[in-house]
């Protein structure tokens, strides 16, 4: 039987322990952690990483940064810019924020026979999300609603932005590629054309050229033939040419290679809406006699409430879009929906800078936001990694934070990190935004890691340093494993 002595000297005894038990955990625990600083530096000096490099790292379970290296030079973020537009978009335009185009019609509409005596009015608020799918669902929507003739014009009003369709950072002329996207409050399937290509049956003969979605006015010029073999060498580009969007095909094609796609930029904004509304609407029965014209709905339709709207899906969907598939077209929409619902239309990207930047001095984030569009595209933009890891550490702290953290690539598994970490330890564990420029050597990465029970928020920015993207992309996996290793043995989960 214990008496009230023993009793009295085991209590005593735990209250001791107990603290010393804290204070050696916290000594070994800040130990482990004052060497990592130098541990990160001794590495990118042993690889002779010079120049550009900006590398923050936060223990958010105990909001305490654990590396700073260069923690406020300003650098080039490439995408991970990104992180900035889907912050503000998913807290100035909330979470159930939706894009909705409005379908007017002047004159009589006999819901019986489904003749418009009239024009068809649409007019777009910047979904970014119309798609071929979602074009023909929108098509099918008026259909039910009983259009099937339309005696007078089609007519677009794509107003709610300005007319400047290349942002800063992007180019005017130079490429087809689909990232340069030109951007339009009326847009369709991301302002690009998925070209498909498919060998022919015989040697020599011509390969079979198609596009998706079917938008009326752009056209195909092949001079593209089979060939033997299993590869053959294929040139796919577009073009403006006599005003209208052109799909250039040139080479060959082997016999034994699978049909594929490519995507390119299309170059007309309101048209290519107009051609592939108009397309949707031959194949569903839906007939339009008049011409494709740009005008604004007039005030007397705006008054009345519009004969159809058309929802976007909801924001999350297209901040996935920004973050796992590093869309800049669905990021310039964003950018001026912001600036036309905060600053009043037409959405600008000065305008939508200003409102990002006035966000981000209103909840007290660190510096001057130096964003010169929403994509992190071309050599417009500066940021230093301790003010990104600052944003993911107050976006770790918002209800919006899953939607935003689900939106991430996870590493070895899908979106731009679906090929990256695939031999690490660290597979799924982290969720982070990829940034890469290789005309301006920029290599950047940033995001969250979860091990162990913890949540860390880091960047890590290559500018012009290092010897390659694939060293940069080892070079950042290995600096992420080397922080998940860190702790003693006993504290780590197996």
């Amino acid at each position: 039987m214990e008496t009230k002595k023993n009793q009295k000297v085991k209590i005593s005894l735990s209250s001791v322990t107990s603290p010393i038990i804290a204070i050696i955990i916290f000594t070994c625990y800040s130990a482990a952690f004052a060497s990592m600083q130098q541990s990160v530096s001794d590495l990118l000096k042993a690889r002779k990483y010079e120049g550009g490099v900006g590398i923050v790292v936060k223990d958010l379970s105990k909001d305490s940064v654990i590396v700073s290296i260069n923690p406020d030079t300003l650098l080039n973020p490439a995408s991970v810019a990104k992180l900035v537009t889907g912050a503000a978009a998913l807290e100035l335009l909330g979470l159930g924020y939706t894009h909705n185009t409005r379908v007017y019609i002047d004159g009589e509409f006999n819901s019986d026979s489904g003749i418009v005596n009239g024009n068809l009015y649409i007019k777009g608020f910047g979904d970014p999300g119309l798609g071929p799918e979602r074009i023909w669902l929108f098509v099918q929507q008026l259909r039910h609603r009983g259009i099937k003739h339309v005696k007078g014009d089609l007519i677009l009003d794509d107003f709610y932005y300005d007319t400047v369709s290349v942002g800063p950072g992007f180019s005017a002329t130079d490429g087809s590629r689909a990232y340069q996207s030109i951007i339009n409050a009326l847009s369709v399937s991301f302002s690009a054309v998925a070209v498909h290509k498919r060998p022919g049956q015989e040697i020599g003969s011509p390969i079979h050229v198609d596009m998706f979605p079917k938008i009326e006015g752009v056209r195909i010029s092949s001079s593209a033939k089979t060939v033997g073999g299993s590869r053959g060498r294929l040139d796919v580009s577009t073009s403006l040419t006599s005003g209208t969007t052109q799909i250039l095909v040139r080479g060959n094609m082997a016999m034994g290679e699978k049909p594929r796609y490519t995507y390119r930029k299309v170059w007309q904004t309101w048209e290519t809406f107009g051609g592939a509304f108009r397309a949707q609407c031959s194949e569903n029965g839906i007939r339009i006699e008049g011409k494709t014209v740009r005008r604004r709905v007039p005030d007397s339709l705006l008054a009345k409430p519009p004969f159809h709207t058309f929802e976007s899906e909801p924001m999350p969907v297209f901040i996935n879009h920004i973050f796992k598939w590093s869309s800049n077209f669905v990021s310039e929409m964003l950018l001026k929906t912001m600036a036309a619902e905060r600053m009043g239309a037409p959405g600008t990207w000065p305008k939508g800078v200003t409102v990002m930047s006035n966000w981000w001095e209103k909840q007290g984030l660190p510096g001057e936001l130096q964003l010169g569009n929403g994509s992190g595209m071309g050599d417009v933009s500066r940021v230093s990694a301790a003010q990104i890891t600052e944003l993911l550490s107050y976006v770790h702290k918002q209800t919006y934070y899953h939607d935003y953290v689900a939106a991430l690539p996870a590493a070895g598994i899908d979106g731009t990190l679906k090929t990256r970490f695939n031999r690490s330890q660290l597979i799924g564990k982290v969720r982070a935004k990829t940034g890469t420029l290789n005309s301006l050597k920029v290599t950047t990465l940033a995001g969250y890691m979860f091990v162990d029970g913890k949540a860390y928020a880091f960047t890590i920015f290559f500018n012009n340093a290092g010897s390659g993207q694939f060293d940069n992309w080892v070079m950042q996996e290995e600096i992420l494993e080397m922080i998940a290793n860190t702790g003693p043995r006993m504290w780590r989960r197996r």
